[in-house]
């Protein structure tokens, strides 16, 4: 078989780990290779794809890509690109949709972007042969708004290697604080203000948030500082192993608005760390009552009440690492991609 992926850069993130992954786990029995478009920036890390990579033009067609059976893309631009090349690429068309476009880019260019290129992200996505959503809930949503091509596929992951983990405070930490971890890209979709408000409730409350540009943390610092909690906040910015620091902490909170899936809240399962995560209709899909604690979005004094129940939150995370391990692994979620190839091209 032989697969072209379309990716927007190689950075190293949610939406080009499932891609890397899946050509991992592809090659060397298929023809796997990578087309992107963007350099990633200095400072920020690229993944390492062990097939061949190209980087190509937007606005130049290339006949490379009619070599191949299938082409999945993945991200706007890739996905608009095979819209307007639609007629030229000759083999079957997948995308993976990863979130909720007009959502998504209003939390990130704004409300006039949002409107105008995200119905033009969903006008894209109809006309692929197979638009792969990563939840039932997303499916949903998706069929709601017209869309005949849709297929669920869960994403999976690797448990992360946490060995010689680092330490997540200094021999200072007080046996009675309650640290909080966080790891995502921290931009407002994320929500990460609920917990430094959170902060002003409790002294005993300290963050550590991993990830996210100088631009987002930046603004996370203003808010901690406006509200005096500046001094129980630490963010890191990007680490290649996030975990080596959130293994440490008491909690992990997940306060996103809005989530195609989350693979951050599923690597924290996978390690056994207790999870309280924003009440949304995809973690309600992901985990159950027993699994993890909900919270209600922007209400702080829910959030208070429910990180107040420590021995609540540890007893489940038993149970949410085997849901991880049972539904969400690697190996299932490239199964079924690799059957969802087999049976476009029957």
């Amino acid at each position: 078989m032989k697969i072209a992926y379309i990716l927007p850069k190689l950075k190293d993130s949610g939406i080009i780990r499932i891609p890397f992954w899946l050509s991992k786990r592809f090659s060397p029995s298929n023809d796997i290779k990578i087309f992107y478009f963007g350099e990633t920036k200095p400072g920020e890390k690229s993944l390492e794809f062990e097939v061949p990579v190209e980087k190509i033009s937007f606005t130049n067609f290339c006949h490379d890509l009619n070599n191949y059976d299938i082409v999945h893309s993945h991200g706007i631009q890739p996905d608009v690109y095979v819209l307007l090349n639609k007629s030229k690429i000759h083999a079957i068309k997948l995308t993976t949709i990863h979130g909720y476009h007009l959502e998504e880019l209003r939390y990130y260019k704004g409300i006039i972007f949002s409107f105008i290129f995200g119905k033009l992200w969903d006008f894209a996505c109809q006309k692929f042969d197979v638009s792969v959503c990563i939840s039932k809930t997303m499916e949903r949503y998706y069929k709601n708004k017209g869309f005949t091509n849709t297929r669920v596929i869960y994403n999976g992951i690797i448990q992360p290697n946490i060995n010689d983990s680092t330490c997540l405070t200094d021999t200072s930490r007080k046996s009675n604080e309650i640290w909080i971890s966080t790891v995502s890209i921290l931009n407002r979709r994320k929500g990460v203000e609920q917990i430094i408000k959170l902060l002003t409730l409790n002294e005993r409350f300290h963050l550590t948030a991993i990830g996210g540009s100088g631009k987002d943390i930046s603004r996370l610092q203003r808010i901690a500082e406006r509200l005096g909690v500046a001094s129980r906040c630490i963010f890191t910015g990007y680490k290649e192993n996030p975990w080596k620091i959130a293994i440490n902490s008491d909690v992990f909170i997940f306060p996103s608005r809005s989530e195609g899936f989350g693979l951050a809240l599923i690597e924290a399962a996978s390690l056994e760390i207790p999870i309280i995560c924003s009440d949304i209709p995809t973690f309600r899909e992901i985990f159950a009552e027993d699994e993890v604690t909900f919270f209600q979005l922007d209400n702080i004094h829910d959030l208070n009440e429910k990180l107040l129940k420590t021995d609540e939150i540890r007893a489940k995370k038993k149970k949410a690492k085997l849901k991880v391990q049972k539904e969400f692994d690697l190996e299932s979620m490239c199964l079924n991609y690799y059957r969802l190839y087999l049976g476009v091209l029957r």
